[in-house]
């Protein structure tokens, strides 16, 4: 885990939908976290950090394969009292994805579970992290990522269709934070705060 001051959306190279998902994501931080706050960026193969941060988050897929448990003991202990927080947890089966299957035959939504089930890393559902990481965290609501767009990586057509990009990008902006879309995404954001 390391400190961090977010990484700018340009990080996310020239993806459009990786650019759209970085911005959302810090909108939100910015809605969220305190001005001048030290924020934990939560992150694969980072060093552990001390106590004492105003603020957390996770990009996405920084949380797959994490350890729940570990990080519920970690975690409070990283954060002072009352620090806001934003994880985004991948989902095993996003709306784009099994609709891409389901229309074309290509893809295959079932590869995370199948992964789970066969002893390989567990990735963590939205639920695993709430009830993971119990009663030192509150929970303010959540909303999804790639609930009417692909996940990041699967964006060539944006490039050369940038019109319907634009009007997907819009449409899940009404929709990302609706209870029966929440889940569907290529990712689904949690927002709470260290209590």
């Amino acid at each position: 885990m390391a400190e961090s001051r977010f990484v700018p959306a340009a990080a996310a190279g020239r993806d459009p939908i990786a650019l759209m998902f970085r911005h959302v994501l810090d909108q939100r931080r910015r809605a969220l976290f305190p001005p001048g706050a030290r924020v934990l960026e939560i992150r694969p193969a980072a060093p552990q950090a001390g106590a004492a941060f105003d603020a957390a988050l996770s990009a996405p897929g920084a949380l797959d394969g994490v350890d729940v448990p570990w990080l519920a003991t970690w975690l409070p202990r990283a954060l002072r009292p009352g620090a806001p927080l934003l994880l985004a947890v991948t989902n095993s089966r996003p709306l784009p994805a099994l609709l891409a299957l389901a229309l074309t035959g290509r893809g295959d939504w079932r590869s995370r579970t199948a992964t789970r089930l066969a002893g390989g890393p567990a990735y963590a559902t939205p639920r695993d992290l709430r009830d993971g990481l119990g009663p030192s965290f509150a929970w303010r609501g959540s909303f999804a990522l790639g609930v009417l767009l692909p996940a990041a990586g699967d964006a060539g057509w944006a490039a050369e269709r940038p019109q319907l990009f634009g009007l997907l990008a819009d449409a899940e902006s009404l929709v990302r934070r609706r209870p029966g879309f929440r889940g569907l995404g290529a990712f689904t954001v949690l927002e709470g705060f260290r209590r």
